[in-house]
């Protein structure tokens, strides 16, 4: 499996790394301070899963699945992030976010978002 981390703050990037090959030993991770980055690396990454903070300076995550749209290799996205607003989450939906978590991160959070992908 192969995972892209999209958050501008390097401690949640470091968190969702550990929990990830906590879940999958053998995944490849990758991480992205910065969406634009994100968005212009993943065609030749072609990820599996990303994970997308909302909040960031710059290209926002919205901005981000915004851009996203109409991707033909488009991988599964689960947005984490503090803003839990019922309109922010629905416009993620909108977007194609497979599924929403809210912060703070816990392993099991996680490892729930995974299954359900996997059960899929």
């Amino acid at each position: 499996m192969k995972i892209a981390i999209v958050d501008d703050s390097l401690f949640m990037r470091r968190l969702i790394r550990t929990a990830l090959l906590e879940a999958h030993p053998q995944a490849q991770v990758d991480e992205f301070g910065d969406a634009s980055l994100a968005l212009a690396a993943l065609p030749a990454l072609g990820p599996d899963l990303v994970t997308l903070d909302l909040l960031m300076p710059g290209m926002s995550g919205l901005a981000f699945l915004s851009a996203m749209e109409g991707n033909a290799r488009r991988p599964r996205i689960i947005v984490i992030s503090a803003d839990v607003q019922k309109t922010v989450r629905q416009k993620c939906r909108d977007l194609g976010a497979t599924d929403f978590i809210e912060k703070p991160i816990t392993l099991e959070k996680l490892q729930a978002a995974l299954g359900k992908l996997i059960a899929a």
